[in-house]
């Protein structure tokens, strides 16, 4: 209802026409009896059946249908000739215009069911993207995929049925039930003891269904996270010579997904079988119980021409009846995708926001670390254990220890990706948790180990923080990134698509591209982890240059398992399980003997 409440009038317009295109056809049906009593003109006989009963489709056709065709006289043609043609004028005529309505209700119900889900599925990429560090760090990346393309396409396949025919079918069967009820009131009440049958199937079956058709997409789910994982690491996959394993273990999932959703075929094709045999075998049963009834009984067709009409608006009544059962097999069949859906709308963010938050236009003094906790999710060990620490306004501080120290955990915290269980992190004596998320944000420029561009060009790239910068700014990052000559190299210089995850560049070119980017946005606050890690020695001395001027000026943050590239920092820490264990300037720690001195000789191969 929110997404349909989007386009009001679009929906109140595909109800009119509906409903209009829906009752029209079946009005059609008005003309079949004075078409059929033409039969008898001009033989002397009477159509009648029973002279002495009458109905209200007997009174329109008398009353209104009869003295307008008498207007057209005989045309020379034979008794009734002229009639019928005008008859069968009036229905195709009528017949096209429906149809033309029906055009028109099929395009516009259509492209609002596409509307709709293009909306959901920008709100449900916008809710995903909005989630905490918290879900992204323990999420299945094929598993959301398959959310956000299969079953939000499932979803559109739902609303298809639903906008049309439960629209549709409605009308079509409240058409049908007043021709024939204008035909033949008792036999059309008699008539309606045999529709709840039809829908029992559905009810009884349906939530078997939903059941189903919920494990098949969850199948689903897996086969697209087994592709998405063995495509992204495609290169190990090669190195280990995996892909006939990789490849069993899709035919594996795939296999699961085909035995779930045979269960969820199986259901539908039960409760599809048996609504067939009710409508077919209910008509049998209606127009039989009907004709015993007119010869035995009492005669209840007052002409022959009548008893063709109600049994042309019984027919197209109980197949719409049927076609309405089977649009709601398809939707408990597509239940489960709507649910996988709105499972990703249900789940809320990790930290919450501040409503009276304040505005924060520059770190002016300093950023304070009171005694702060933090555990991941999940997790019994804290990855931070009650760390103070306070740190000036253009102070470069490095962080080191092994890997699991908290090193990465801390740069989050600082982040604000997490909010930390106890203690506080203040900025200005101001509590970060009471600062707005976008202004902190825009103090921030994170560098990581391993460089992550997007599927553009490399300008599109740098630009990326700060979209607005001039071209002069531009070309000024470009340079403090000693990233000039690498671009003039190019043959598109900076229009170069740099491909997937930057993969049409070397990893300190890359690297580079992402330092620019830093440099560009021109923040306060520097997080740079590990950055040089990953590249050989030349690459790692340009992009060491390039940090250099990155972070002249600014507070940084920089986690390094190269100690040589720290040895200009103001403060080292070194920490352990979540602790800071020693501090203080290089030269300091190595004269201290303690843990970084020990780390020190490791890599100078003197311990």
């Amino acid at each position: 209802m929110p997404y349909l409440s989007k386009h009001k009038g679009s929906a109140l317009a595909v109800v009119v026409l509906g409903s209009v295109a829906a009752l029209g056809s079946r009005f059609t049906i008005v003309f079949i009896k004075p078409l059929i009593d033409r039969l008898h003109l001009g033989r002397g006989d009477s159509p009648s059946v029973n002279p002495t009963s009458s109905s209200a489709l007997d009174t329109f056709t008398d009353e209104v249908l009869e003295p307008w065709l008498a207007t057209f006289g005989d045309w020379g043609l034979g008794p009734g000739v002229s009639q019928a043609i005008c008859l069968v004028a009036v229905m195709v005529g009528m017949a096209v215009l429906f149809a033309a309505v029906q055009y028109v209700f099929i395009r516009m119900s259509r492209m609002l069911s596409v509307y709709m889900i293009t909306d959901l599925r920008q709100d449900m990429a916008s809710h995903v993207a909005n989630l905490g560090m918290g879900y992204h760090s323990g999420r299945r990346l094929g598993d959301l995929v398959s959310r956000m393309t299969a079953d939000a396409t499932t979803a559109l396949r739902v609303l298809n049925l639903m906008i049309e025919e439960m629209v549709q079918s409605p009308f079509s069967i409240i058409g049908s039930l007043l021709v024939a009820y204008a035909a033949e009131p008792t036999a059309t009440i008699g008539t309606l003891v045999f529709l709840p049958i039809l829908a029992w199937p559905v009810i009884k079956i349906g939530p078997r269904i939903r059941s189903r058709s919920r494990k098949s997409q969850d199948s689903l789910g897996d086969t697209t996270q087994l592709l998405t994982q063995m495509l992204s690491g495609i290169r190990v996959v090669k190195a280990f010579r995996m892909e006939e394993r990789e490849a069993q273990e899709y035919r594996k999932a795939n296999e699961e997904f085909v035995a779930q959703t045979r269960g969820m075929v199986r259901a539908q094709a039960v409760a599809l079988a048996v609504t067939a045999f009710f409508a077919n075998g209910g008509v049998g049963l209606v127009i039989g119980a009907l004709v015993i009834f007119h010869l035995t009984v009492q005669p209840i067709f007052h002409d022959v021409g009548t008893m063709f009409a109600f049994f042309i608006a019984i027919g197209t009544l109980f197949t719409y009846v049927r076609r309405l059962t089977r649009a709601f097999t398809g939707i408990y069949a597509s239940m489960g995708s709507l649910d996988r859906v709105f499972e990703v709308f249900d789940l809320e963010a990790d930290m919450k926001i501040n409503p009276n938050a304040q505005s924060l236009d520059k770190v002016t003094n300093q950023i304070e670390f009171n005694a702060i906790n933090f555990t991941y999710p999940g997790s019994q060990d804290k990855a931070i254990d009650h760390l103070s620490l306070t740190v000036k306004r253009g102070e470069r501080i490095a962080l080191v220890g092994l890997s699991g120290a908290g090193k990465t955990t801390l740069l989050d915290l600082v982040a604000r990706f997490y909010d930390v269980d106890s203690g506080s992190i203040k900025v200005d004596g101001i509590d970060l948790r009471d600062i707005k998320q976008d202004d902190w944000l825009n103090q921030l420029a994170v560098v990581q180990q391993q460089p992550f561009l997007f599927q553009a060009s490399i300008r599109e790239n740098i630009l990326y923080g700060r979209p607005d910068a001039s071209n002069e700014q531009l070309l000024q990052a470009i340079d403090d990134a000693n990233l000039r000559d690498t671009i003039e190299q190019l043959p598109d210089g900076l229009e170069t698509q740099v491909g997937d995850s930057g993969s049409r560049l070397s990893g300190g070119q890359a690297q580079r591209v992402t330092i620019a980017r830093a440099l560009l946005k021109n923040s306060e606050v520097l997080l740079l982890d590990e950055a040089t890690s990953a590249l050989d020695s030349q690459s790692e001395h340009k992009v060491q240059v390039a940090l250099e001027n990155l972070m002249a000026g600014r507070t940084s943050f920089v986690i390094a398992h190269r100690l040589g590239t720290i040895r200009s920092a103001d403060r080292i820490i070194v920490m352990e399980a979540g602790r800071i264990v020693e501090e203080g300037s290089h030269d300091a720690l190595v004269a201290a003997g303690g843990t970084y001195s020990h780390m020190w000789k490791l890599q100078l191969g003197l311990d």
